[in-house]
């Protein structure tokens, strides 16, 4: 039980820390001055929104389903088969698109806008017709971050996944032998 403790928080920690990661985006990618409309988030980033919330709500079931015998065995497999699924799907979704790189290149920068970039509209507090060496400065130096942040949000639901998965392998190898499913 300590060691299927110690991964549910594990996971609970990585989940907020994906969510987290997600949010700074969302907020970070649109206009940020009053009146204007908010842009379109890539569906990636609206992916990882999803694998965080999601996540947390798992790992909470499965800290509860450790002191509840009810939820334990097959709800509880069955969940975690789940929760490990969609976060394959979105680790290798993240990799697909991101692809490896270095976030300071600007030819990567540039081949991955779509991700990186934030909305077209986002106000940087320079006028771009005045300033602009400033104005390219700070869009690069946001797209810089945007990418970093990306990048450890795909590390992160990678750790999600295995941790996941190795609740998985617990419940599992627990229920062959008899047991209910998250007693180690």
């Amino acid at each position: 039980m300590i060691v299927t403790l110690a991964v549910r928080v594990l996971q609970l920690v990585f989940a907020i820390i994906v969510l987290a990661l997600s949010i700074v985006l969302i907020k970070n990618f649109g206009p940020v001055y009053e009146g204007a409309k908010e842009g379109k988030v890539p569906s990636l980033i609206d992916y990882g929104v999803f694998c965080g919330g999601a996540s947390i709500v798992i790992a909470i079931v499965g800290v509860v389903a450790a002191f509840f015998e009810a939820l334990q065995g097959v709800i509880i497999l069955a969940l975690d088969a789940l929760a490990s699924f969609f976060l394959l799907a979105g680790g290798l979704a993240f990799a697909i698109q991101l692809k490896v790189g270095n976030c300071s290149d600007l030819f990567y920068l540039s081949d991955h806008s779509k991700l990186f970039s934030a909305d077209e509209m986002k106000n940087y507090g320079i006028d771009p017709t005045k300033h602009q060496d400033k104005y390219a400065k700070a869009v690069l130096a946001d797209d810089t971050y945007r990418c970093q942040i990306l990048q450890a949000e795909t590390a992160f639901v990678w750790f999600l996944f295995a941790c996941f998965l190795g609740t998985t392998a617990l419940s599992f190898t627990m229920r062959s032998k008899g047991g209910r499913g998250t007693m180690v």
